[in-house]
């Protein structure tokens, strides 16, 4: 009887490497193919993980008569973290093979391959004792870390005091290093958490020199004074105070209800059920204590059930949220109820309703064969008359095997405003029509084009009539013409049609990015973006290079080009570096639990996220202004941990 409770207990919790949406194959050298499966609706599907630098380097994946499909080769010593972008919006795999907390409230698919082979091995052999062993390493809290070290050389291209006289001098060398530590499981069976402790996180001058010159800090100095702060008090010494409890969620799943709390920079799971995300991940700051339907309450045949309430202070006073969602078959209404106490005694929920404001939000949802639509509507709910505080937008799809198309239409009062939702969605003082065509004419071959006019809520075109413009090209040459690479193009422009416009048409930027794999047996992919940003009196031209290697080690190169226009002053040009650069490269120790040496030199551009290996990057250029790192050099090289 216990041999067969593990035999079933395996399939059902461990069993990913036959039933999720995850398949894991042992290749016998050492590699394993594992392949991403997605079966929901969506137009444009890809697997971002920690693997792909999660959305910098995302993967495509290929339609097929069941949904989604992605295959890549990993080592088989590789844990995987991951999640689905579809149509733009980020997608937890609720069928992965494991979860762990994102940190961000929601979660990330998780695929220890190792584990899924020897899962499909034991079930092949019938070992039950490796069958319990596996199952007990499903349960309890699970170690994780972001763990980075460095050490950053800065350097000045050009005088501080005189932008003409061109250089090369050291400004300072630093030393960097952050580290975050992560629970994340069950400390009960049906009681998950997630604790995250900042141990440190600071940065500390080993060399520095004013900006007139003078040396500030010695390097002997700064040597001697870093090698007794991490030899004596490493922890306090970089983070300038002790560890400190970052991120505090705590639960009780049971069948009728299920119980959460969280605190400081716990993040609540963000809503995004309808169209707006009415729920974001920000800070839980002082708490909250959220109460939702347990599984018990959340099917009745056909008809799902999602309803919480949330009463809480993540505004710095006492709030609540509260939700009903309905779903029957593809049709889903939501309402949703807001509202924060501005009573000025905060210590008695007997005021809550003396002085207070807030909104209710309600929606719909639904799709018909290639149709899909869906409404939603915010208005004020507060003890006092909030005027002019009404928004609405309605959205409606159509997809067919050639052609596609986005209607959207919203307007937002002046002082329309969601308590918890995300601000980028309900603008204040503006209306909004969007339309977004797109055919595909042949298999390989996609074009369309992204339109948005804006306007004032009360459709005032000659004082607004803003209309941007983002028309794209997608080209599959492996369905094309069978050879594997692809060649993406876009370009984004703006016309203003109010009156008095100063500039009518204005280009701001374009990009295209050419990418190839399968290039060689050791070079697994390949690809060159090309990116120019249009500003008032400069541009920058962009040429960045990726190269991945089958031993591991990964290649970035580019170059940078910024000029001025007939605009700019003669200050304007002074100040102006023709020419950048940057040369990095990553290689991951598997040795040292996968964690990556990287290092890099930057020359008066630096396309780098958060002084580490992964590109920051906006389509396809650099996510940074045009005159980032103007004037500037950097040399950094360390180690990080992300598991």
């Amino acid at each position: 009887m216990k041999k067969m409770l593990s035999f079933i207990a395996a399939f059902l919790v461990l069993g990913g490497a036959l039933f999720a949406d995850v398949i894991v194959k042992d290749l016998g050298d050492g590699n394993a193919e594992v392949t991403f499966l997605y079966k929901g609706a969506g137009n444009e599907v890809v697997v971002a993980g920690d693997f792909t630098d999660w959305q910098n380097g995302a993967l495509p994946m290929t339609k097929t008569d069941n949904g989604f499909e992605l295959k890549k080769t990993f080592p088989m010593a590789t844990t995987l973290k991951y999640k689905f972008i579809v149509d733009g919006n980020w997608l937890f795999d609720a069928k992965s093979p494991d979860k762990t907390d994102d940190g961000f409230g929601g979660f990330n698919g998780v695929v220890d391959i190792a584990k899924l082979v020897a899962v499909e091995k034991a079930q092949a052999s019938g070992d039950t004792a490796a069958l319990d062993k596996l199952m007990a390493s499903q349960s309890g809290l699970k170690f994780g870390t972001y763990t980075q070290l460095a050490v950053i050389s800065n350097f000045l291209t050009r005088s501080v005091q005189d932008p003409t006289k061109k250089g090369f001098e050291t400004d300072s060398v630093q030393f960097k290093a952050k580290s975050y530590w992560k629970l994340s499981g069950t400390l009960l069976p049906d009681a998950p958490a997630y604790i995250e402790i900042r141990a440190f996180d600071g940065t500390k001058d080993i060399y520095k020199v004013s900006p007139t010159g003078t040396v500030t800090t010695k390097a002997e100095d700064g040597l001697n004074t870093l090698a007794t702060g991490l030899l004596f008090d490493p922890f306090t010494y970089l983070q300038g105070d002790r560890p400190y409890l970052g991120h505090f969620k705590a639960g009780l799943n049971t069948s009728y209800v299920n119980i959460e709390t969280a605190y400081n920079w716990a993040k609540p799971a963000t809503r995004s059920t309808i169209i707006w995300t009415t729920v974001k991940d920000s800070d839980s700051n002082d708490g909250y204590l959220q109460f939702t339907n347990g599984s018990a309450l959340q099917s009745f045949g056909d008809l799902k059930l999602d309803v919480g309430i949330v009463p809480n202070k993540s505004l710095s006073a006492m709030g609540l949220r509260s939700w009903v969602a309905a779903t029957y078959g593809d049709y889903t209404a939501e309402v949703q109820w807001d509202a924060k106490s501005t009573d000025a005694d905060q210590t008695k929920v007997t005021n809550f309703f003396k002085s207070y404001t807030g909104d209710l939000i309600a929606g719909v949802k639904g799709a018909y064969g290639p149709l899909s639509a869906a409404v939603q509507f915010i208005m004020p709910v507060a003890s006092t008359t909030i005027d002019k505080a009404i928004g609405y937008q309605a959205n409606v799809t159509y997809t067919s095997l050639m052609f596609g198309a986005t209607a959207k239409f919203g307007s937002f009062q002046p002082s329309v405003s969601s308590l918890y939702g995300n601000g980028d969605d309900i603008v204040n003082n503006q209306s909004f029509i969007v339309l977004n065509p797109w055919v595909l004419p042949m298999e390989g071959l996609k074009a369309g084009i992204d339109s948005k006019l804006n306007t004032t809520y009360d459709l005032k075109f000659a004082d607004k009539n803003l209309i941007n413009l983002k028309p794209y090209v997608s080209l599959d040459f492996d369905k094309l013409l069978g050879y594997t690479f692809t060649v993406d193009a876009y370009g984004m422009m703006d016309l203003d049609l109010a009156t008095g416009a100063s500039e009518t048409f204005k280009f701001n930027e374009a990009g295209v990015k050419y990418a190839m794999t399968e290039v060689s047996d050791i070079i697994p992919s390949f690809d060159v973006n090309y990116g120019i940003q249009m500003g008032d009196v400069k541009m920058l031209n962009t040429l960045m290079a990726n190269l991945a290697t089958k031993p591991g080690v990964n290649v970035n190169l580019g170059l940078g080009l910024r000029t001025t226009n007939d605009k700019a002053t003669q200050a304007d040009k002074d100040k102006n570096e023709l020419l950048a650069f940057y040369l990095g490269a990553n290689y991951k120790v598997a040795a040292l639990k996968n964690g990556v040496f990287y290092g890099a030199f930057v020359y008066n551009m630096d396309p780098y996220s958060d002084e580490t290996d992964g590109l920051s990057m906006s389509g396809y250029r650099p996510d940074k202004g045009i005159d980032d790192m103007a004037g500037y050099a950097k040399f950094r090289m360390g180690m990080k941990w992300d598991f």
